[in-house]
């Protein structure tokens, strides 16, 4: 079994590593597409042409319905058996047709969408071509699902990367010829259905003519992850509808923050889209050791990326941004904070739970966070500004985590505190020499010190937290990737000589 546990685990860090760097880069790929667009089109066109997008965005969240983590579940669960193709084949045709439905609506009610919300009528025509991309951004999120539950991170991490290069290249081609608006948008549009197109002949073998599927089951499961996702969306209008209340300069400020640390947010939803598979194949046993081999190694990379974050937060704020953000490094660093519980598995524990199908608790979870989130924002804020917004989503970050704990217990697993305090101090104790040396050195230059903390951080793992069978097993893993392999290789091979010295060491005394 330990060895079945072991394979999973190489999945799930094979996957988060796969679908990490697809998601960066085509993250990377859309930046520069807004950045060239924002300027071809010129501030005026491209407020139209982000207005023009934004209906999408909300038909395309009802359109959800949890069905993406139902195929992930389901797929990883069922991999070998036939039944899975009949699953995935009747889950994609309730989730395109939802998806069509919506698609018909937004078309019909463009025109007083433009009219009465945007304020703006002549952009009728734009929101319903805009529309028409809900069903292929559905058809990817549902083939990106199918791949990564039958064990393919690497074919799901495409998909994104098809998206956005397809986008990049037909948006700025035609804004380029003249197209403006209408150009930008069919670029959209355009980009989704070739990686739609895509998708669907890299899981053309994994369907079925025929489809088989309970829709109570289907909704049992994904309707309350599809009413966590609609509460998020509510309580993120009401962050924004407080912070309309204090300076342009704050709220730059915050915003910036906030845009940096989704990099790191793009990190935590890779890892936990991989364990939800890794977790549906470990439910037959050993789901205990599971959940403590997930949240150490996720551990081991989530503590010291947000720690060295935090430390040079005000350098990385300079380099990106510029030195007008004098408060987004103070903002960046509490917004961090939330991240940090990952070590006593605020990460893992969620997707334990939904492989287990106990969606409806993790609903009850987000709403127990918002119910204390709202009115602690308002109350916060009002004393402490844009910093009491981001104390109280630390507050209810904390207040999931220790929910999260509480039923870990009542599911008879639990989190080895041991090894999460030795990852704690293995990520922090580095940062004090790194600290001690950057008060001698001017922002942004103290960045020179990054490579620094991670030289100490990677030393000091092997000698208090890694055993030589960790050093084996990432070492299996990480060297089929070539991406990483010859690196990783360097840094393993290191860390066996430090780990033999100290046990040379402890034999002389």
């Amino acid at each position: 079994m330990e060895e079945n546990l072991r394979d999973a685990m190489a999945e799930a860090v094979r996957g988060s590593i796969f679908l990490m760097s697809g998601n960066i880069l085509s993250t990377a790929i859309l930046s520069l597409n807004s950045i060239l667009l924002a300027r071809f089109l010129g501030p005026d066109k491209y407020g139209l042409y982000s207005l023009s997008l934004s209906l999408v965005s909300l038909l395309v969240l009802l359109s959800n319905m949890g069905i993406p983590s139902f195929l992930v579940r389901n797929m990883a669960l069922l991999r070998g058996d036939e039944r899975a193709k009949e699953v995935a084949s009747f889950a994609i045709r309730v989730s395109l047709l939802l998806s069509i439905l919506l698609s018909l609506v937004g078309m019909a009610i463009a025109e007083p969408y433009s009219s009465h919300v945007l304020r703006r009528p002549d952009l009728s025509d734009y929101v319903r071509l805009a529309v028409l991309t809900i069903p292929f951004i559905t058809a990817c999120n549902l083939s990106s699902s199918i791949l990564l539950g039958i064990g393919m991170a690497e074919r799901s991490s495409t998909i994104p990367l098809f998206q956005s290069i397809f986008k990049l290249l037909i948006s700025v081609t035609l804004v380029l010829f003249g197209l403006g608006v209408f150009g930008a948008i069919f670029g959209h549009l355009s980009g989704y259905i070739i990686a739609a197109i895509a998708s669907f002949l890299l899981i053309r073998d994994f369907l079925s003519r025929r489809a088989s599927g309970s829709l109570s089951s289907l909704l049992s499961y994904g309707l309350p992850l599809q009413l966590s996702s609609i509460m998020a969306a509510v309580v993120n209008q009401y962050t924004t509808l407080l912070l309309s209340s204090f300076t342009d300069f704050e709220i730059g400020n915050y915003y910036a923050a906030v845009t940096f640390s989704s990099v790191l947010g793009i990190v935590i939803s890779s890892i936990s889209s991989s364990l939800l598979s890794t977790f549906s194949r470990a439910l037959e046993g050993g789901i205990e050791r599971m959940l403590k081999l997930s949240v150490k190694y996720s551990s081991l990379l989530i503590m010291p990326t947000t720690i060295s974050l935090i430390i040079f937060s005000e350098d990385f704020v300079r380099i990106f941004f510029g030195s007008k953000y004098k408060l987004a490094p103070f903002y960046l660093s509490l917004l961090l904070l939330s991240y940090l519980p990952v070590s006593i598995g605020s990460l893992s524990i969620g997707s334990l739970l939904s492989s287990l199908g106990r969606t409806k608790i993790i609903l009850i979870v987000s709403s127990l966070s918002y119910s204390i989130f709202l009115p602690l924002s308002y109350l916060l804020s009002n004393i402490f500004g844009v910093t009491g917004i981001i104390m109280a989503q630390i507050s209810s970050s904390l207040v999931s985590v220790s929910l999260y704990l509480l039923i870990s217990r009542n599911l008879r697993v639990s989190i080895d505190l041991k090894s999460s305090m030795k990852v704690c101090v293995a990520s922090i104790v580095p940062a004090i020499p790194v600290i001690a040396v950057g008060h001698f050195l001017i922002s942004p230059f103290r960045i020179i010190l990054l490579p620094l903390y991670f030289f100490l951080y990677i030393s000091l793992i092997p000698l208090i937290l890694l055993e030589q069978a960790d050093l084996e097993f990432l070492r299996e893993v990480l060297s089929r990737i070539k991406l990483i392999g010859r690196a990783s290789e360097l840094i393993l091979s290191y860390e066996r000589k430090l780990m033999k010295i100290a046990s040379d060491l402890r034999e002389l005394h």
